[in-house]
């Protein structure tokens, strides 16, 4: 009877495990548009095999999975400045963008990729940031094969 019982547990405890598994991106994708959720200063996100490092000029940013909001770069600006942004960004799979967001929490969307429009994206942007924190953030759900290169002189 012992064994009965606890080879049940064991399969309850199992199946409950793999159906809280299948959920692991549903956050991401709810909150892929959510400007409450991407501008809050904590990141949430679950990600495979990355690297983000500074890289001559910028960063790049490699992931082979990832789902949710990841802080890349983050400053409180002392004066206001205008800043030249470039943005080589491709996925194989899912939806991401990389946002700027001021410090009145005012989101602009430099670059963005899906599979419905395209993986990959090449963008030159103009930016004025205001006095006070300014970031970007990457922003994602289902991704894969996460590769961003992003360049720029920091004020």
């Amino acid at each position: 009877m012992k064994k009965i019982i606890a080879s049940a547990s064991i399969c309850l405890i199992l199946c409950i495990a793999l159906s809280l598994v299948g959920c692991g991106n549903e956050f991401a994708k709810r909150e892929y548009n959510d400007t409450e959720k991407i501008v809050q200063l904590e990141d949430r996100y679950a990600k495979e095999n990355s690297v983000f490092n500074p890289i001559n000029g910028g960063y790049s940013f490699t992931a082979s999975k990832f789902n949710g909001r990841q802080t890349l770069w983050n400053k409180a600006i002392e004066e206001n400045a205008d800043m030249e942004v470039r943005l080589d960004l491709s996925i194989s799979s899912g939806h991401v963008k990389v946002v700027h967001i001021d410090c009145d929490n005012s989101i602009t969307v430099l670059a963005e990729c899906s599979q419905a429009n395209s993986d990959k994206q090449s963008v030159m942007k103009s930016l004025s940031l205001k006095v006070g924190l300014n970031r970007f953030k990457i922003v994602g759900y289902n991704c894969k094969d996460i590769d961003l290169k992003l360049y720029f002189d920091e004020p």
